[in-house]
Parts: C-alpha cells; sequence; structure tokens
C-alpha cells in the first residue's frame, strides 16, 4: 500500500504487513512517519496497560513520546500524557489502550493532532475525528491479538540488518527492594517508556504520569537535564514548592556522577538504570550521599 510521502514529502513510500495487517485505516491516508508514531506508541500502551491493568496512552512526536501516562480512564490518560510537554503535542499522534468513546473525541477535536491509533471506536466516533484536518485526519484501528514477528527487519543503504525484537520482561523484581511501592510502579512506568523512545533516553515520572522525558541525545547527562527541566516546567504550572517525589529511568548505564546530581536538581528521589559501568560504584554511592534509591536493574533499553 503506497503511503502519502516517505520521511520527507520529495521521498515516496509504501508499505506490505508481514503477515496478518496489525492495523486498519478507517479515515485518512498515512505517511511513513504517522506510521512509525503510530506501531510504536500502540506498543508502549498496549505493553504499558498489561503491566498495570489500567488505561494507558501516548503523545507521540517524531518517534519518541512527548508524554506517557495511566489513568482511570482512556481520556484521563491521554489529558495526563498530552499534559507533561503540551508544547512538543502540539500536532502529536495518539496511542490510547481502550476503545475510544464521545469523551475523548471531544477532547481531540479541541486539539491540534495528526492521528489516532486505538484498539476501537464506539459509534459515531470515526466520523468526528475523520473530519478534523479538513477531513485528512489519521484514524487507525489496531488489532489488540497481534503479536509482533520475533524478528525485526530493516533494510537500509544495501545492507539487511536482522535483530531478536525486544520483548524481554520487566517488572518491579528488577527494582532495589527497598523502593516503595508507588515509586516502583512509577519506574517500572519509566521502563517501558523508555523501550518505546529513542536513545539516549531519561524518562522522568510522578504518579504514573511521564512528567519529563528527554530523548535522543548523544549526552546522558543531556538527557536527564532535558527530561528535569521538562519535570520542573510541568510541575511550575501547579505549584510553587520544590518539586520532589519524582522517579527516574535512564535507557543506558549512567555512566558518571553529574547525572544524580542533576537528578536531584530535580526532585529525583529514585532511580533505575542498568548499571555494569565501570564508575557504577560511584554512581550508586552518590545516590546514597543524596538520598535516593539505586536500582541496577541489568537491562538496557536501547531504541534506535
Amino acid at each position: 500500500m503506497f503511503l502519502r510521502y516517505g520521511m520527507n514529502p520529495h521521498q515516496s513510500a509504501s508499505f506490505t504487513p508481514v503477515d496478518s495487517p496489525p492495523f486498519k485505516v478507517l479515515a485518512g491516508e498515512p505517511s511513513y512517519i504517522n506510521l512509525l508514531d503510530a506501531l510504536t506508541g500502540w506498543q508502549l500502551v498496549r505493553e504499558a496497560t498489561q503491566a498495570f491493568g489500567v488505561p494507558a496512552a501516548a503523545s507521540y512526536k517524531h518517534v519518541s513520546p512527548a508524554g506517557a501516562a495511566l489513568g482511570g480512564t482512556i481520556t484521563a490518560a491521554y489529558e495526563r500524557a498530552r499534559d507533561a510537554d503540551p508544547k512538543s503535542s502540539y500536532g502529536d499522534f495518539v496511542a490510547v489502550s481502550h476503545p475510544v468513546g464521545m469523551e475523548l473525541a471531544g477532547v481531540l477535536k479541541r486539539v491540534v493532532s495528526d492521528g489516532i491509533i486505538a484498539p476501537g471506536y464506539d459509534e459515531g466516533v470515526v466520523e468526528i475525528l475523520a473530519a478534523k484536518k479538513r477531513g485528512t485526519y489519521l484514524v487507525l484501528e489496531a488489532d489488540p491479538d497481534f503479536e509482533p514477528p520475533v524478528e525485526e527487519v530493516r533494510e537500509l543503504y544495501g545492507v539487511r540488518l536482522t535483530q531478536e525484537r525486544d520483548a524481554l520482561p520487566v517488572g518491579v523484581d528488577r527494582l532495589d527492594p527497598a523502593v516503595p511501592d508507588v515509586a516502583a510502579r512509577d519506574l517500572l512506568l519509566g521502563m517501558i517508556v523508555a523501550r518505546y523512545t529513542q536513545s539516549n533516553t531519561v524518562v522522568m515520572v510522578k504518579d504514573g504520569m511521564a512528567i519529563g522525558i528527554g530523548a535522543g541525545q548523544q549526552s546522558r547527562v543531556d538527557c536527564t537535564r532535558l527530561a528535569g527541566e521538562k519535570a520542573l516546567l510541568w510541575w511550575s504550572r501547579r505549584s510553587s514548592e520544590p518539586l520532589t517525589g519524582v522517579s527516574m529511568v535512564s535507557d543506558g548505564a549512567l555512566p558518571f556522577v553529574d547525572n544524580v546530581e542533576e537528578a536531584a536538581r530535580f526532585g529525583v528521589v529514585h532511580i533505575a538504570e542498568p548499571g555494569g559501568s565501570i564508575r557504577s560504584p560511584e554512581v550508586a554511592a552518590a545516590c546514597v550521599a543524596r538520598g535516593i534509591t539505586w536500582s541496577q536493574t541489568e537491562v538496557r533499553l536501547f531504541r534506535h
């Protein structure tokens, strides 16, 4: 099936389902990046709702989430996800774990967004959404029973790359037992979000919501600083009190203690990271010195 265009309008593109299609196009015409955002976002919210048993939503831009959150309803989950970084969520691609009803359709009607992927839509919702963007809004229906192939294949510049899909289970059993239950939930959500975010990435989470995501940076401390600044901006819209109670996940090992120093500036009290760096003992000691729990998960979650 031909796409509207590839990563840029001057590039033609198409897609072919490997086996049974993982989604249906209910309205609009997808572009290459639309599908990257939709497929990645769907895997994030699918894994999150399986892990926590509650609705999950993500707001995607350029193959990384601007925000991701859990909620009591699917509408609440999306409003929390978009509220993390509304500037970056402008023109986002929405991924939600549960069927879309009129309440969420009403929210989406009011915001600037390019499309949505969900496992279903209540009667009349598709028509409302399809009218957005002068009738070009993209509406995809995910197959909730579809399991991605075990292997991922990518061809570029005359080379075919094949790897096992990253399906390694992550759970609270990888965290320090001293981490409280609420923080353990936040760290697990952070690990799930990091799995579907462009590396390098640092995710800061509070109360079931990713409040700051630093993605795609070459320097890990820049990821930490970027995530922290976003988290602080989010908090400044709510309170004049200092931000605290934040949990932080890094998709790769923290190579220097400067990451801990930066994290402490933004109210981080729990850190989970793969560990295994030559300086991990120093990182662990820096956490102890600042009253931060440190969990060595031994799981790297790079995505490129």
